[in-house]
């Protein structure tokens, strides 16, 4: 049972995880790519991050998200709304550590999307400028069409290390990191490491390991065919 549990928090971690990034990276790069000044400044902030240690973010959120001490505890006293244990609340567990996930990887897919941005040329806003294309227009006529490549990377790359989240699952969830509570957050990369180094069973922990390799490969080739379209202007 703990490997299907694995395999469906594993595939939600994901679905719940890759189009938020996408959405959340793609906005903050147009804010960004509209700046003028400081713009570097502003890239910098919004990359740092993901450049910090994930073991670091993940004990500075797991005191925020403690139900009696938490940063959260004074917002929910002053709102007169019952605590929430987060991570010891099998029903939130997941989402929390998916938050957290979220805020932490934005940086790195933010600059992928500004390079995206930064390789189409400006004539074509011109043009349909001149043609009375309004922004909305321009923005899914010519911004999204020219920008496939960028965000097929930018899918495939997040759903790969959606798939292979480790550190944060492993440093926040309760159960000593395995999983826990009741195993609401156990992913494969967690089943893999505690058959492999805890329970000694490194014939179960290759096998695991196999399965996982083809669902990395099954998904990323099917994300790359579904979302790869070629665009000429």
């Amino acid at each position: 049972p703990s490997f299907f549990k694995a395999v469906k928090n594993t595939m939600m971690f994901a679905v719940l995880r890759v189009p938020l990034i996408v959405v959340f990276s793609l906005g903050v790069a147009l804010l960004l790519s509209s700046i003028t000044h400081f713009k570097g400044f502003f890239r910098m902030l919004y990359f740092l991050p993901f450049v910090t240690s994930g073991v670091a973010i993940s004990w500075v959120f797991k005191f925020m998200y403690l139900p009696n001490f938490g940063i959260f505890t004074s917002f929910f006293d002053f709102l007169n709304i019952p605590r929430v244990a987060f991570l010891d609340d099998p029903h939130t567990a997941l989402y929390a550590i998916v938050a957290v996930t979220i805020w932490a990887s934005i940086g790195f897919y933010t600059l992928i999307f500004l390079a995206g941005l930064e390789d189409i040329p400006t004539e074509f806003y011109e043009a349909a400028m001149v043609d009375g294309a309004n922004t909305w227009q321009r923005f899914w006529g010519i911004t999204i069409p020219l920008l496939n490549r960028t965000l097929v990377l930018a899918t495939v790359l997040c759903m790969i290390s959606s798939l292979q989240t480790f550190t944060f699952v492993r440093m926040m969830s309760a159960d000593n990191g395995f999983g826990g509570p009741l195993g609401a957050t156990i992913t494969l990369p967690i089943l893999i490491y505690k058959e492999a180094f805890f329970s000694m069973n490194m014939g179960r922990a290759a096998a695991i390991s196999v399965i996982f390799f083809l669902i990395v490969l099954i998904v990323s080739l099917l994300q790359r065919r579904v979302l790869t379209r070629e665009v000429e202007y």
